[in-house]
């Protein structure tokens, strides 16, 4: 009786018929494999020839081991197992030999593949054991082979997802550009339908965006550059993120630290899908080339290319530090709000961002982030023309274009929020000219 436990198949091979071929031209050593492995968990088939093995051997599903005789009439084991290469180069391949023939063992594994000779007369024990290790590497193989052809469906079908998201951003800009010139104007009114777009996906994707701007615009003033430069700067932070839009929702709920390798390659890729969604235009490649280094650190560490120091753009490390700076706010944190951003930023200044930018950050994270302490102050609230008003006063709605792009948000009337209200005056309907707002 064997002495060892039948062999389980693994799982994802479980449904399939379990075979082994025997081939041998003598019935009774056939006879003896077959009860030798009859308690096992596959089935034995048998063939007295090397030519009535390859026909079963192209007929059958689900072998996973062949085990042949050396001395054959017609086709010698070494012969044979050459061919069943050709049909099934994956079934792992036994010779059974006698100890006179050790040179045909040496042909048989040279030209036939074969993975392991046996002797006759054989070891029950060592046969048992080389046959469940021969199947187990089958199943091994075929495993690998199912996750390596699913992986591969997955890619396929994630690229065309992102392709087809990226098709439909491009198609919108091209027909929004068909309405209007590219003038300064309509340039502002595309990065405004480019943040609504990001508003519809994920609100907070479109805030974000929105504080981004705000703190790069306020930079950009104080490295005094010039205002063309300002304006595209301003448009590359409103839209840094506008690849998101082709990453899974699912990938998108999470933060970076706790996303996994395969969605951490997704989020990844949105830099450079930013990039590719803006390759419409030549106003807006340089935008594009910002938008895809926005992620690149100090030190080289970040991605998608590994810049270092002044190799990244300028544009990208106003940005990127920009994004940090508003992920890192939180208005909740209580009055010393802003100090706890500059003391997160503090230690990463010259190792993610550019050292050279500090003193623009800091001045930033004054004047543009909301400060708890202007909220606790008592107010009155009144309705006020758009020209009445003033800055210090907080507005208490948001207020919208009449294609319902949001122009400014509730909270401080800051001069870069009285900007952007005169910039897009033109585009709020007359209906809307008074505002709630809470007099300071």
């Amino acid at each position: 009786m064997n002495e060892y436990p039948a062999l389980e198949p693994s799982a994802p091979l479980a449904e399939q018929p379990l075979l082994i071929l025997c081939v041998d031209d003598e019935e009774n050593i056939l006879k003896a494999l077959t009860r030798l492995f009859r308690t096992e968990s596959f089935k034995v088939l048998t063939a007295t020839s090397g030519r009535k093995a390859l026909e079963i051997l192209q007929s059958t599903v689900g072998i996973g081991l062949i085990i042949s005789d050396q001395r054959m009439p017609e086709m010698t084991g070494t012969e044979f197992l050459q061919q069943a290469a050709l049909v099934a180069p994956d079934i792992p391949r036994m010779i059974l030999t006698g100890y006179a023939d050790m040179s045909a063992a040496i042909a048989a594994i040279n030209q036939g593949g074969a993975q392991r000779f046996l002797v006759k007369p054989w070891n029950e024990q060592e046969l048992i054991l080389a046959v469940r290790d021969g199947w187990q590497r089958y199943q091994l193989v075929q495993e690998n082979q199912r996750l390596k052809s699913e992986l591969e469906e997955w890619n396929i079908n994630l690229k065309q997802r992102v392709l087809q998201q990226t098709a439909q951003l491009r198609k919108k800009l091209e027909e929004f550009r068909q309405q209007v010139d590219l003038t300064k104007k309509n340039s502002d009114a595309i990065m405004l339908m480019f943040a609504d777009l990001l508003d519809q996906r994920n609100q907070k994707l479109s805030r974000h965006s929105r504080n981004v701007a705000a703190l790069t615009e306020s930079m950009t003033r104080t490295l005094n550059l010039p205002q063309s430069r300002r304006d595209l700067l301003r448009n590359a932070a409103l839209l840094h993120d506008i690849g998101l839009l082709c990453v899974s929702d699912r990938v998108i709920s999470k933060s970076p630290e706790t996303l996994n390798n395969d969605e951490l390659a997704e989020y990844r890729a949105h830099a450079v899908k930013g990039q590719q969604a803006l390759k419409v235009s030549d106003e807006l490649d340089e935008i594009g080339r910002i938008i895809r280094h926005h992620h690149e650190e100090y030190e080289g560490n970040g991605f998608p290319d590994g810049l270092a120091g002044e190799q990244i753009p300028l544009g990208s490390r106003i940005v990127h530090l920009a994004s940090f700076i508003d992920k890192a706010y939180s208005p909740e944190a209580g009055m010393d709000a802003k100090y706890q951003v500059t003391r997160k930023l503090t230690p990463v200044m010259g190792v993610l961002f550019d050292p050279a930018l500090a003193s623009a950050a800091n001045l930033a994270i004054k004047e543009v982030l909301e400060d708890p302490r202007a909220v606790q102050k008592s107010v009155v609230e009144q309705e006020l023309f758009l020209k009445e008003l003033k800055l210090g006063m907080v507005l208490t709605r948001d207020i919208y274009s009449s294609r319902g792009v949001l122009v400014a948000e509730r909270g401080e009337v800051t001069p870069t929020v009285m900007d952007s209200l005169k910039r897009y005056q033109m585009y709020i309907p007359l209906n809307r000219t008074t505002h709630i707002v809470k007099q300071c």
